[in-house]
This record gives C-alpha cells, structure tokens and sequence, in this order.
C-alpha cells in the first residue's frame, strides 16, 4: 500500500479497544479530529483457503476470503457504533480503481462508541478492498459534525493500493 501522511497532522498513539484494533493514526494539531488506518492483509487467508480447496470433502463450506468484504465492514461498523448499522454507500467500481486502486470501497458515517470512540463522537469509515492483498479502513474522527467534510478532505486519499 502507498501512504501520503496529509498536511497538518501528527502522529498520535494508537488506543488499544475491543471494538476494532488499527495500526497507525494522525490528528490535527490544532483541530480536534483524527485519522486512523488499519489495514488487514489477505494473505493467510488465502493460504488456508488454497490449502482447504485441495483437500475438501463434500459438504464442507469455506468462504473465500475475496469475497467478505462487505460483511466484514457491516460487522466493523455494528462494533465500533455500539450496534448501530446504517446505510453504506459504496464507491463507483471504476472510480474506486482509478482513486484507490482497489477493487471495491464503500463508506458509512456513524455515531462511535465511547471506547473506540474517546472523546470524539462522529466517524466516517472508508473500506477498500484489493482482490488477493488486502482490506483496508480509514476511520475520520470528530467531535462535530460541522467542518467534517472540509478535514476529511485531505486525508481522503492518503491511502491506497500498490
């Protein structure tokens, strides 16, 4: 993956949490919002998925990891927004190809949890997905709603695929 750090931040310490573990995070020095990236590397996955592929037997069932996604943004958000679950808007396929270079994303806006949350109380997420290498999610953070459009804005693309 490329990561562009945006303009204005500064690294901030990850906080451990049980509702969604990330790698990396940046905040605004002098606005109360943060960015933070986790990222989750497909290939064990695929690994284990080749190896079932070979040796099944009838009735065994075995998702392939290409294809959860989806379901895991769903469960991603029902965790971090303490059980809320709306509407996901998912990106135009070839927009998220030629923006990302991923082969799916889509992005939700919720109402955080005080434990993933903290102080902050507003979050968009931002799921990609690259068949074969990766899920990634980007959580913006904020106390407000107002100006949220305009600090996301630079971090939108700090992040995409090889």
């Amino acid at each position: 993956m490329i990561f562009q750090k945006p303009g204005g931040v500064q690294e901030t310490p990850t906080i451990a949490n049980r509702q969604m573990n990330y790698e990396y995070a940046v905040k605004y020095t002098h606005k109360n919002f943060e960015v933070r990236y986790a990222i989750r590397p497909l290939d064990y996955l695929l690994e284990d998925y080749t190896a079932w592929q070979k040796k099944k037997k009838p009735g065994d069932i075995m998702l392939d990891p290409n294809t959860l996604y989806s379901s895991l943004l769903q469960v991603t958000i029902l965790n971090i927004s303490g059980g809320q679950l709306p509407d996901i808007a998912q990106f135009d396929s070839v927009a998220v190809r030629q923006e990302f270079n991923a082969d799916w994303g889509a992005t939700a806006f919720v109402e955080v949890g005080k434990e993933f949350g903290q102080s902050y109380k507003y979050c968009m997420v931002v799921a990609l997905h690259k068949e074969n290498y990766a899920d990634a999610y980007i959580f913006y953070l904020s106390d407000t709603k107002e100006g949220f459009a305009e600090l996301m804005d630079a971090a939108f693309y700090s992040l995409r695929f090889k």
